[in-house]
């Protein structure tokens, strides 16, 4: 299921995947602008699946996760995830409201994931830099460095019907152990492809 409402975006995906690479616009990203993602994994269960912030970790095929202290009226309007990319330092923060933000960076064994609210303890050995977001025909694409994001299923029974932890695959040194399965073939490739989201969230649970 795709939890991220994004009609426009799968048309426009369709067209994208559809065009020669030579007929493809590239063109400036919009600043100050963040971004929800779906994934792109053709003929795969994971395709137009979106990314979703649960548990401090990125996922597919599970719900995202928020919490408000505020009362509801006053809670910003965002239910799903979305993601600020500073293109000039190649860093990534979570779209909320919460005082200090949520920094999103890949742990030392490859999961991609987000700081707690109120804490900016990220793990030894995690990368922090290296994303970016470029834009052809409409599409934003997110990059990190020339490194792979892979959907790894949480057991071996959810490889066709999820959930998935998306892990990036830092300088190709994921190994067996570091993924769910303990098998780094079960996980997939994928192309994170999406659009602007205008509603942050307070902060992502």
């Amino acid at each position: 299921m795709v939890y991220l409402k994004f009609t426009t975006l799968l048309s426009l995906l369709a067209a994208v995947s559809a065009a020669p690479a030579s007929e493809l616009e590239t063109r400036a990203v919009p600043k100050d602008t963040a971004f929800g993602f779906l994934a792109l994994r053709s003929a795969s269960p994971i395709h137009y699946q979106s990314l979703n912030a649960s548990g401090g970790k990125i996922w597919l095929g599970k719900k995202t996760s928020t919490y408000c202290p505020l009362p509801a009226k006053q809670c910003p309007k965002g239910k799903d995830t979305s993601f600020w990319i500073n293109n000039q330092g190649g860093t990534a923060g979570m779209n909320t409201v919460v005082p200090g933000g949520q920094q999103v960076y890949i742990g030392p064994t490859g999961e991609l994931s987000y700081t707690q609210a109120h804490s900016a303890f990220i793990p030894a050995g995690s990368t922090q830099t290296g994303f970016k977001v470029t834009e052809r025909n409409s599409i934003i694409f997110l990059e990190n460095c020339n490194n792979s994001f892979l959907a790894c299923p949480v057991d071996k029974k959810s490889k066709t019907s999820g959930p998935w932890q998306v892990f990036v695959d830092v300088k190709g040194k994921l190994k067996d152990k570091d993924v769910p399965t303990k098998c780094k073939k079960d996980c997939l490739g994928f192309t994170p492809a999406g659009g602007p989201v205008k509603d942050a969230v307070w902060q992502y649970a």
